[in-house]
This record gives C-alpha cells, structure tokens and sequence, in this order.
C-alpha cells in the first residue's frame, strides 16, 4: 500500500485497513499526535538503592567519616576543627543503583454509552498512536477495557480492534472499576498509563499518569479530545464510513452475514484442512472423537432450519490417507495393516497397500493426500497422489483386476479436479512441466508444456471450461526467502507470455480462481501472514475476502465451487464463496457426541 509520507510512522497499522478509511486516520492521527507529548518512563526512576561502598568525598554525614578523622580527633583536637572548618574532612560516600524505568504502556478504555459511535473511532486512532510510542522507546503496549474483566491485551492484528469495538456496553465506568484496575496493575509497574472516556471517576494520579477526556459537543458536530491543558475538536465522520468501521469492517470486503441456520456439529480436528465437494453444497470434516467425518451441507440463504449434519464413520483402527467428494457422497482411502479399504466407494471395496517403492503413503499424515474421485459410464475410478510424486489410480472391477492398483505416473507436482469428469495433472518431463487431463475411463497421451520445472515448487489448476478441449490455466510456484512469486499461465496466454506475481512477505498462496463474466479472471487465493486473514490477488491488486476472530488452523479452496473453508484455532468453520464475496456458513464445531453414527 502506498501512503503519504506523513503517515508511514502508522504503516503497519494502517495496513488493516482499506485506501477509502485512509483519509479519516489521517486526519485524526495528525490532530492527536501533538497533543501527546514526550515519552514518560524513559529515564532511570525511582529511590537510588545503596550497593556497598563508592569513593572518598569532602562532605558528608559525620556517620561517614573515615576512622583515621576521629583518630585525629583523639590525638590533635585543634587539628581535627581546623579540618572541619575548612572542609578538609574525607567521608565515605556510597554507591548507588538507579532503578530502571518500566517500558510498559498501558492504556484503558471506557467502553460505555458515553462513547459510543464516533467517539469510538478516536479510540483505535489513539492506540495506534501509543502503540508507535511505545515501538519507538522500546516498550510494549497493552490495553484493556475499564468496564471490563482487569485483563490486557496486545495490539497485533486487526482482529484486536475489532475486540476492542465488540467490548461495547450500557455500563458507565464506576470507582470500583477503576478500584479493580488499580490492584491489578500494582503488579505491572507501567511507565505510562492511560486512561480514555468521559466521566471518569476519581483515578489516582500516582496510578494514571495520563486523563483523556472525550465527549461530544452539543450541536453533535465535532469532538473534544482533552489531554491535562491541551484540547483539539474533531469533525465527525461520514456517518455511513462510520458505521462500517464500527461493525469492524476495516477491508474492502463485502461484508454479508452468514446464514442464521443453527445445528450441532461434532467436535472436530485442526490438523486436517476442510474438504469442499465440487458441487458447493457439503464440506467435510475430521472428526476429533471418533474414526470419520463430519458432513455438513452447506444452507441456503436466510435458512432458518437447523442445519444438515452427518457422520461417517469407518473402521476404529483404519488410518485416514485422503477424502474426497464425488457430487454428495463422500469417499476415503483408508488403511490397516497391509490393505487399503476405499470405504464408502462403489466398486473398489479393498486392495493390497502398494509398497513403499510404488507409493508412500504414512499414517498419520499432517494432511490429507490429494485424490479425484472420478465416475463414468460404466467405471469408478480414485486418483491418489502421494508425497513423493506418485500418482496412481484403481478401478472398479469391469475394466481391472478387482483392487489393483495402476501408477500412472512419477514425478508429478500437482493434481486437481476441474470439472464432474475430468482431473489435471503436472509432471516434470526433460526439465519442462508438462500437463495432462484425464477421465475415468482413461487420460490423454498428449500434453501442454507451461514451463521450466527448475525451481517450482508448488502447481495450482483453475477450473475452467477449456480443459475439455485444451489447455485451462495454471499458476506456478518459485519461493523466494519470506515471498512467493508465481508465474500464471492462462489459455489465452499459452504457451509464450506468462504473468509474473509477487506476493507480499509472508502471504501465500492456496487456489487459484476462475471467474467468467464480460472477461475471464484469473485470480490467486491468498492466506495472510497474520493467519487471521483471507485475501485475493487479482489483476495487480491485493485485497482482503475475510478476517477471522481466532488463527487459522487449516484453509482449503476448490477450484470447481470457487469456495474458500477456513477452520479456526476456536474451531469454527468458515466458508466463503469468492465469485459471490459472500459468507456462505459461520459454525463452532466443538460439541461432543454422545451417540453412535448417524
């Protein structure tokens, strides 16, 4: 993001939030800042503490006098007044250690009816502020709400903001809230406290070391931000920028409430991602508790029914390689021992595990494997792709020998289902990736070189309609230090100009998405850096989808649905519809099952 000058002190802050808001934070940030003053805290505080003895002085308290002075006193009386007289006595002097001053700030907020609305823009100006004062000096900021439980908090994403706007009540700040906070920071030792609203009860100065008063005047027009002596008025927002940056929508998404459908969903695990079914209707999940998955179709909008839950188990001692969906119903490789079952899977049923030469398949895997359930006229087949470039395939009995297992293919980088029928793939082939299409009664011998394989390490397919009669597009992956940088190769653009994409440090990657309308786009779906943000990078511009209150454990994108799934660290499953830039469902799944499957 490009910002004026003066307001790269802010960057990182400001970052969270889209150009449009930009104009208002600046204004705000360059009327508040003068008002501040200088950093308390900084220099060494506090009683010197004694530490032993330091050198000779001329003066001091006589109970300091060295022994070989009260010697003389004894032995020459007159001499010893002399000294005294004319300051010729030596006293010990002792060695002092300043105490350092603390490099915490904190400041409190008033969360009330007094400052509600505007009021409560001046507060996220005003923590940006201190949280570049205390990045300056060397401190940490922390923040809490005075209303609230006396618990701080840290200024790292925007989802903290967002939590300071929900914090929101009808209570105004009494002296036992404050009373609360005043035994709870005896124990931090602040160098700077702040404390922010209107009507603030009787603080202890010794305690708050700054008093910010904020109200609105009576014409309702401006703002008054009062510091000790110092006062600014503040216009009052637009009231429709206003309202958007209250409900917390800081981003360029459009911000549409997931449908009101409620349920109970199992509790599930963070360490496998979501998977979505080619048709947008179901995704599903490892289930925690139990050997299965977690099937959750996805609700209309403005659905009021509860939602659609089910629960497919397998074997209690079978290990989970891949899931996938094909239409509604939903598939897995699973294994035991020697043999693999591929439960839920018409025509497969169970097969002798390959060896480790054919295909590497652990248990335990940090992810699932990818696979393509594929169905024809008259034959089921399951691609699997293992970690070491293996691509293998089985086939329902009419075509093979039940169970047998077919390696299609080594070295390959990338698969991805693109259409009902048809999957693509890409291997390294004389130092060029090369891709092919393939379909459950067979694959071309023919395909498309879209590169140099030196240095790629990662291929993601977009589902578009012209696979079915040539090349569809991809986007390729070299990674360079903290950034990606991807080559995007279109149908229009192969097989000579290629786009060149460099993401920002620490963004990655995870689909690349199709969009048709009065011109096809191609667009790169994005996870932040922060794991609390969903973004997309389309035609040289990045933007934000969606931000999450809790990190992301695992997010998952297919290319046929356009649909993002995101599970948090809390548990909750998000999906968002990219084409749409809608929320599509919001659901905790934390709930424990007490029954048997459904």
């Amino acid at each position: 993001m490009q910002l004026p000058e003066a307001l790269r002190p802010w960057r990182q802050w400001l970052e969270w939030f889209a150009p449009q808001h930009l104009p208002l934070f600046a204004d705000l940030l360059g009327r508040l800042n003068p008002l501040l003053g200088p950093l308390r805290g900084l220099h060494q505080g506090g009683v010197p503490e004694p530490d032993g003895l330091g050198d000779l002085h001329r003066r001091g308290p006589y109970e300091r006098l060295l022994s070989s002075e009260w010697l003389l006193a004894d032995e020459v009386p007159d001499e010893f007044l002399r000294r005294a007289v004319g300051g010729e006595h030596m006293f010990l002097a002792p060695q002092y250690r300043a105490r350092e001053a603390n490099r915490l700030i904190v400041v409190l907020f008033d969360a009330g009816p007094l400052q509600l609305g505007a009021a409560r823009l001046v507060h996220l100006a005003l923590l940006m502020l201190l949280a570049r004062r205390a990045e300056e000096a060397g401190a940490q900021l922390r923040w809490g709400v005075l209303q609230g439980k006396p618990e701080l908090h840290e200024l790292d994403s925007p989802a903290q903001l967002k939590r300071l706007l929900e914090a929101r009540t009808y209570e105004v700040v009494s002296d036992d809230h404050w009373l609360a906070w005043r035994d709870a920071l005896a124990d931090q030792a602040a160098g700077e406290c702040w404390v922010v609203g209107q009507r603030l009860p009787h603080i202890d100065p010794r305690v708050c070391t700054h008093r910010v008063q904020i109200a609105r005047s009576l014409d309702g027009r401006s703002l008054s931000f009062a510091l000790a002596s110092r006062r600014v008025l503040l216009p009052m927002p637009d009231a429709q920028q206003a309202v958007r940056l209250l409900k917390g929508q800081f981003d360029d998404a459009v911000h549409t409430p997931a449908p009101s459908a409620t349920g109970r969903v199992a509790r599930v695990a963070l360490t496998l991602p979501p998977v979505i079914s080619g048709s947008g209707n179901y995704v599903a999940l490892r289930l925690l508790d139990e050997p299965g998955m977690v099937v959750i179709k996805l609700p209309h909008k403005n659905q009021k029914k509860a939602l659609e839950v089910r629960r497919r188990l397998w074997g209690k001692h079978e290990h989970v390689f891949a899931a996938t969906f094909h239409y509604r119903s939903l598939g897995a490789v699973v294994g035991a021992s020697n043999h693999l079952n591929f439960w839920n899977i018409p025509g497969l049923g169970f097969a002798d595990k390959p060896s480790r030469e054919d295909m590497h398949l652990p248990p335990g895997t940090a992810t699932f494997l990818p696979a393509v359930w594929l169905r024809g006229q008259q034959s089921e087949r399951l691609y699997l792709l293992d970690t070491q470039g293996h691509l293998a395939y089985w086939q329902g009995p009419r075509h093979a020998p039940k169970g047998a297992g077919v390696v299609v293919t080594r070295d390959v980088l990338g698969m991805a289902q693109v259409d009902a029928l048809t999957l693509v793939y890409a291997r390294s082939e004389g130092g060029q990736l090369v891709t092919y299409s393939a379909w459950a009664d067979g694959e071309k011998t023919s395909g498309y070189a879209v590169g140099a394989a030196a240095g790629v390490s990662q291929i993601l397919f977009a589902s578009t309609a012209h696979w079915e009669y040539a090349f569809g597009g991809c986007a390729l992956l070299t990674q360079h230090g903290t950034h990606q940088s991807w080559r995007l190769v279109t149908d229009d653009s192969f097989p000579a100009k290629k786009a060149q994409i460099d993401l920002a440090p620490g963004w990655k990657a995870i689909g690349l998405h199709h969009q048709v309308g009065a011109q096809e786009r191609y667009s790169l779906v994005l996870l932040g850096p922060n794991q609390y943000t969903i973004g997309l990078y389309m035609e040289g511009r990045q933007q934000v989808l969606f931000t999450t209150s809790a990190p992301i454990a695992r997010a998952s994108y297919c290319p046929m649905s356009g649909l993002v799934a995101v599970l948090t660290t809390a548990r909750e499953l998000c999906v968002f519809a990219v084409s749409e830039r809608t929320m599509r469902m919001q659901v905790l799944c934390d709930l424990k099952q007490e029954s048997a499957n459904g």
